[in-house]
């Protein structure tokens, strides 16, 4: 068993690399607060439990006993309900780097696009998941990883390392807490059929 505080460095990928290395190691995330979002991507990769670090003691080892004996421990419930939205490997790519606040310029530059197929792809995001513009697709971006997992050598550097290593996806799916949302929203219905 391992358990890990969860500080900005450590990343789903990172989660991710460390239950392909050690598949037979249980990890148990230990943290003061976690969104819904991140706790359910955190379920979805297979993490046996997320702690408070507000449990009490006896709670606290009551948690790590099941875990020790096979079973997942969460101190917080999955959300009633939610939606998860499976992304593409480019659309993750283009999340991440969206949520580190590049530009659809930058974007491009950064995965050997064009600007013309990076609005492409952010169009059918916001379909995809019901985000009405491109701040709303990085709050849902934001509250489903952990920042600092895609790269980018920064506005006027030279790219060193090849396409596959320069924006690695971090996240396979986005959770909606919000399923409605999926639908669109009423106001947007109702311009687009010029009400």
């Amino acid at each position: 068993m391992l358990l890990l505080d969860l500080s900005p460095g450590v990343t789903f990928a990172l989660l991710c690399l460390l239950q392909q290395a050690v598949p037979e190691c249980r990890i148990v995330l230990w943290t003061r607060s976690l969104g819904e979002e991140i706790a359910q991507q955190a379920k979805e990769i297979g993490i046996a439990g997320i702690l408070r670090r507000t449990a009490a003691n006896e709670e606290f080892a009551g948690y790590l006993r099941k875990v020790a004996m096979g079973r997942a421990a969460f101190d917080s419930p999955t959300p009633e309900q939610f939606t998860e939205v499976q992304l593409t490997r480019r659309e993750s790519q283009i999340v991440g780097l969206l949520a580190q606040g590049l530009k659809n310029k930058e974007i491009a530059t950064c995965l050997g696009l064009t600007e013309g197929t990076v609005k492409s792809y952010l169009v059918n995001l916001f379909r995809k998941v019901g985000a009405r513009d491109r701040f709303e697709l990085t709050v849902l971006g934001l509250k489903n990883s952990y920042c600092g997992q895609a790269t980018w050598d920064g506005h006027g550097s030279f790219v060193t390392e090849p396409e596959e290593a320069r924006a690695r996806p971090s996240l396979k799916s986005l959770v909606l807490v919000e399923p409605k949302r999926r639908a669109g929203y009423p106001e947007a219905i109702r311009n687009a059929r010029g009400a």
